[in-house]
């Protein structure tokens, strides 16, 4: 009986002395510098485990989570999302790309929608644009749902600026050609150019 006591004691002992090492570097571990890091997947979390912010590959990045719930990602990219104190997607940085073409996007969002998008894209077929995308909240809730309202892009050498009306319709173009020719349209809410400023007529 003495034997199996020292036997259980030694085994105890062995157990605790492992588990107070694992312990000791674990918190050496917290402090420690490195020079190079290689992972797929960074989760940063408040202190409530709730995620701020995750730097993740293609495969592993999360589906868009508004109000709570998943949803499907119309394009799963490798980048940077940012979350709010709910935990809801608020925006990020996007790098994707699919066998037609490569975008990459900085966006931050209303709490159901995108809000504000800064992006370059190239195609394929050596066509490419670049530039800011701003839109209204739609205020009826409807998740992924807003109104493209501001685009100042510069598109295959061709820049304008186009400031839409609530229905999404062009109200004022202003743009200038890839031969340097400068035009000013205001449309009507039928879409009808009651003004024009063109160089070329």
């Amino acid at each position: 009986m003495k034997k199996i006591s020292r036997i259980a004691l030694g085994f105890y002992a062995g157990l605790v002395t492992v588990a107070f090492l694992i312990l000791s570097y674990s918190f050496r571990s917290l402090n420690q510098s490195f020079e190079e890091i290689t992972v797929k997947r960074i989760n940063i979390v408040d202190e409530n485990g709730v995620n701020r912010m995750v730097l993740s590959n293609q495969e592993r990045m999360e589906p868009p989570i508004i109000a709570g719930k998943k949803y499907k990602r119309v394009l799963s990219p490798a980048g940077i999302i940012f979350y709010n104190e709910k935990g809801d997607e608020a925006g990020g940085i996007a790098l994707s790309k699919n066998p037609e073409t490569s975008i990459y996007a900085l966006a931050l969002d209303y709490d159901n929608a995108d809000a504000i998008g800064i992006l370059t894209q190239q195609n394929n077929d050596d066509s490419y644009r670049s530039g800011l995308i701003i839109n209204d909240k739609d205020i009826s809730g409807k998740v992924g749902s807003n109104i493209n309202r501001i685009n100042l892009m510069s598109d295959n050498g061709n820049s304008s600026l186009v400031i839409n009306g609530p229905d999404e319709k062009p109200r004022i173009i202003i743009s200038v050609d890839s031969i340097g020719n400068p035009l000013f349209k205001i449309m009507n809410k039928e879409g009808e150019i009651i003004k024009e400023i063109n160089t070329n007529g």
